[in-house]
């Protein structure tokens, strides 16, 4: 009886962590998700404060998938394991929990990688679909302050958003940005000064969850 209580409780715990997605079912599951699930604020709880983000519609798979990590409580305990000093702050399993599956990349011109932008990190940089990590992203802290000139391909409120909050329009087209900051830029100013050793990597651990608000 007891061989048996135990191998239910594996059972059950299994199936409560089931992330992935098979490849081939991507599409079909996070849009299918998407149409039932139409939340699209959340708050990434740190000890440094709270950050509000807003999902973007015009990224639906991206945007399906992170909600359904988080409902799922893939994000419960979760660390910012990467500040890159000036530019973004990246959190989520880590290379040790890596999910066998990736998101099409949903780029949108208008979607760009200003201060605040949300994105997806990829697993892998030979990746000619540039699909996303359906785990590891980023918030841009900061990035570079542009001339006119960098941006003269950009329309006009767009240059004019990189001039005024900078960012990191190198990323634009190589990564998907799904959703932005509302709410806590200072505490996104906070982590971004974390002490940090070689890699990037934090001296000191930076956890935190993500609640879906509405």
């Amino acid at each position: 009886m007891k061989n048996y209580l135990l191998f239910l409780s594996l059972l059950l715990l299994t199936a409560c962590h089931n992330y992935t997605i098979d490849q081939a079912e991507v599409t079909k599951t996070l849009t299918e998700f998407g149409q039932k699930n139409k939340e699209t604020r959340l708050k990434i709880h740190t000890k440094a404060g709270d950050l509000t983000v807003r999902l973007y519609d015009e990224t639906p798979l991206h945007r399906a998938n992170f909600l359904r990590l988080v409902k799922a409580g893939y994000y419960d305990d979760r660390e910012f394991y990467r500040i890159v000093s000036g530019v973004a702050v990246q959190g989520g399993g880590g290379m040790g929990d890596q999910l066998k599956y990736t998101v099409p990349a949903e780029f949108r011109p208008r979607l760009i990688h200003k201060k605040g932008a949300l994105a997806m990190a990829r697993y892998s940089e030979k990746n000619p679909a540039k699909a996303s990590s359906p785990t590891e992203f980023f918030l841009i802290t900061k990035g570079r302050f542009y001339d006119a000139e960098e941006l003269k391909n950009y329309p006009a409120d767009l240059c004019n958003t990189y001039l005024k909050q900078g960012g990191e329009m190198l990323y634009d087209g190589e990564y998907t940005v799904f959703g932005e900051l509302t709410e806590g830029f200072e505490v996104l100013d906070k982590l971004a000064k974390q002490p940090i050793t070689e890699g990037d990597k934090p001296l000191r651990a930076v956890s935190f969850s993500v609640e879906v608000i509405e």
